[in-house]
This record gives structure tokens, sequence and C-alpha cells, in this order.
């Protein structure tokens, strides 16, 4: 097996909308260093003045540099046959794919990180960057942030690297259907391969624990390697591949519970590579409170969140009505629901009274929304799953190997979320045909 171990200088950290300034490639066959070759690019913009202080590249010792279709046949002589190796392989696999893309050439060869086979092969240490590793391993990087030099460290760790790594193990990283190749570079390969292939809400973290993406998927690993396999190119896509250190997930059995639960943790999370729901949307709640003459009033708040609200809007106008309808049904002075400031002469209802007509009110408006419980698919054989939504707005979901648990039941066992702008079209469009959701209509006994 012939291996192109490969780095390159570039002008900035992401293929889009950057170049490469400097490449070196070393021919390893297995057993020794057949060929290497570098050279410096002209990257056809101005190099950045970080960029030269941590390579000491100068725009001086670019001029008259080739550019890269000057090289490509060389390049592509040189790749013939041979796996594409780098330490964090898909930054240096993006760049110079992008190139060849741009003069009208494809170019996906198979690939394995360096960084990756340093962590099978020597698993159990602190960090797997280049300089890291020689420090532990004892290599000498003569010229670090140089392409060649770093090429030639890469190759000192997967010369260090392969006689320790299985021939199947090897395969495996190679596979380009695994996803293994595709992996973030700090991600240990277990996180993946020990995923599940069900319906779930799973969870991308940094190194803090902390999650940077949450999404919904009804087949987990599938769509955490669609993440991985994708070609981004963007600096946001970069910087996310190096972000990403840990995997988690959580089962729901089926896809309703799924989207219900992801819009509740972004929510609650608010992860910085989630772009939808990425603001914290301030809603319009009603609260009921008790003056100090003892009048039960109404009053509309705008926040992101309300606990013991009696009724959410998305908008003030929308609440002012359910308040305006309200007062006219039931005759309810608009002064005690903060509808109306003004006639402050006239006299105000006896208080027990209007507290009395003010929570019949409320209670019979209320009633009029729909509860109802969606039953659909558990986690596993055997198990249902229960979403309850009452008087209009979700309350959570329980699984329950029970063919339909009693409401009590339900509650006691109630995994809880909040109700969000989001949640009523989620749950409508489950109710209304999905095959394999039923949705059971329900209503509370008054005590």
């Amino acid at each position: 097996m012939l291996f192109a171990i490969t780095d390159i200088e570039t002008t900035g950290s992401h293929a889009a909308g950057n170049s490469i300034v400097e490449i070196g490639v070393v021919l390893f066959d297995g057993e020794r260093v057949v060929e290497e070759f570098s050279t410096l690019l002209d990257p056809g913009v101005r190099i950045p003045s970080y960029i030269t202080g941590l390579t000491g590249i100068t725009g001086d010792m670019l001029e008259g540099a080739p550019t890269f279709l000057q090289i490509a046949d060389r390049l592509e002589e040189l790749f013939e046959g041979a796996v594409f190796v780098a330490h964090n392989v898909n930054f240096d696999h993006s760049f110079i794919r992008a190139e060849f893309a741009a003069i009208g050439r494809n170019w996906n060869p198979p690939r394995l990180c360096s960084m990756r086979m340093a962590r099978k092969a020597f698993p159990g240490q602190k960090s797997y960057g280049l300089n890291a590793i020689c420090g532990w391993m004892g290599i000498v990087n003569e010229h670090a942030h140089r392409a060649l030099s770093d090429a030639k460290t890469a190759a000192h760790i997967l010369m260090k690297s392969l006689p320790l790594i299985d021939t199947a193990d090897l395969q495996k990283m190679l596979a380009r259907h695994s996803g293994v190749v595709f992996l973030p570079p700090n991600l240990p390969e277990e996180k993946f391969s020990g995923l599940p292939e069900l319906p779930g809400v799973y969870y991308l973290y940094n190194d803090k624990g902390r999650p940077l993406y949450i999404g919904k998927a009804n087949n987990i690993k599938k769509r955490i390697r669609q993440h991985f396999t994708a070609h981004g190119e963007s600096a946001r896509a970069q910087a996310f591949m190096r972000e990403v250190r840990d995997i988690g997930y959580e089962l729901t059995g089926n896809e309703l519970i799924a989207l219900l639960l992801e819009d509740a943790e972004i929510r609650k999370h608010w992860p910085p590579h989630n772009s939808a729901q990425k603001r914290k949307t301030r809603r319009t709640y009603i609260i009921r409170y008790t003056d100090q003459s003892g009048y039960e009033r109404l009053a509309v708040q705008a926040a992101s969140h309300v606990s013991g609200s009696i009724k959410s809007f998305a908008s003030m106008a929308a609440a002012n009505r359910w308040l305006h309808a309200l007062a006219s049904e039931f005759t309810i002075d608009q002064r005690l629901l903060g509808l109306s400031m003004f006639d402050s002469s006239a006299a105000l209802p006896e208080v027990k009274h209007h507290n009395e007509c003010l929570r019949e009110s409320v209670a019979t408006v209320l009633e009029r929304d729909p509860s109802f419980v969606i039953e659909c698919a558990g986690r596993y054989a055997g198990e249902r799953a229960f979403v309850l939504v009452e008087r209009g707005l979700l309350r959570g979901y329980v699984f329950s190997s029970d063919a339909m648990p009693d409401i009590e039941s339900i509650e006691f066992h109630l995994a809880p979320l909040h109700h969000s702008e989001n949640t009523n079209s989620i749950i409508d469009s489950f109710v209304e045909g999905r095959w394999g959701y039923k949705r059971i209509d329900w209503m509370r006994q008054p005590v």
C-alpha cells in the first residue's frame, strides 16, 4: 500500500475563500520513503501577516512561485494509486479538493488521518495534536508549520502507528461507507461506531461537555454520518469539525417525540452551531395576580418563558384579543384585566363576586382548548409512547408497556416539556393523517 503523506500551509483556516501557499508530500510504500516533493505556491492573493508570523512564509518568497494549476499534473502523479494521509486529514483534503475543483478536475482519493491512527495505536494520551505527539513520541519536527517538515513528521507518526493497528481496523478507517475516515479528528472512533440506528435526539459536544449541535433523526447513526461526510469547506464547517469531542443521544422511539425533545433541548442549551431556533423567542403570557385590595387580576407579560401563566400567545395583540373576548362574554370589568386605565371614577365590582366570576370564566374558556393524548411507537418492542397535551399546551411525554395508561399514571411518570411556538405546529402535523399516531381526546374531571 502506497501512502502520500501530505501537509499544506494556507492563507486561512478554511478552503472556502482561501488558498494553498505551500504543499509538501512524502511517498511511503509501507517500508521506506520512496519520494519527497514540496513547493511554494502563488495563492493569487496577498498573504496575511498572521500566516507569515506562523509559517515564516513572506510575500517576497512567493514571487515567481507556480500556481496550483501549474503543479496539478505533478500532484496527480504523486497521488495516483496512493492513500492520501494528513494530520487532521479532512482539513488538507478540503483545500486540495477545492483547488482541483477550481480547475475542473475531480479529486477524491481514499484517505487516512495520522491523528486518528495515533489515537488508535497509542490510546490514552491527553492530546493528539502534531506538537503533542512529537513530544511523547520523541519526534523532532525541524521546521514546524512548514509543509514538508510537517509532512515528514506525519510520516513518522504513520510509520510508528501502522505496526500497532490491525489490518481489519486499517481497512475500516479506509472504507468510505463506514464514516470513520470522515470523523472529526478529536472524536474517538468508538463514539461513532456504538451509535444506534434508531429514532432519537443526538448531541455533539465540545471538550467542555457543552452541546455544539443538537438534532433529531429517524436513524441517529446515519444522520451523524451525514454531518461528517459532507464536504464542508466553510470556516464554520471546519471549526465545527475541530471542536467535536463527543456524541450523546436519547432514544425517542418515534419522530414526534424526537421533534418535540429537539425543540426543547435547543431552547434549553442554545448550541452555537444550531441555526434554527437560535434566537430565544419572546412570547406573550397572560398571568393572574391578586392586588392589595384583594381583586384577582389578569395581565399581559412578554418574556422568553413565564412559569404558572394561564395561557401564552405569539403576540401582544393576540393576548389582548383573548382578554377582550373574555371581558365581553362574561361581563368582566376591563380595568381588572389590564385592558383599560380610564373611567377610574366608576365603582369596581364587589371583590368576592368578581373573583368568583373571573375564576369560573377563565376555567370555562380554557376548557374549550383541546386536551388529548397522542399514542405512538415506543423505543423497544412491547413499549408505547404517549404525548400529553392539556388545554392546547404540550405538557410532556411518557413511555409505558401498557396499551393506554390512565391520565393519572401518565402524569405521574411524565417527562415534562415546555410548550413553545413550534410545538402546536409539530403536534398538528402528526395527528392529521400520520400513520402510526393515534389521538385520544380526554377531559379533566372537575375537582
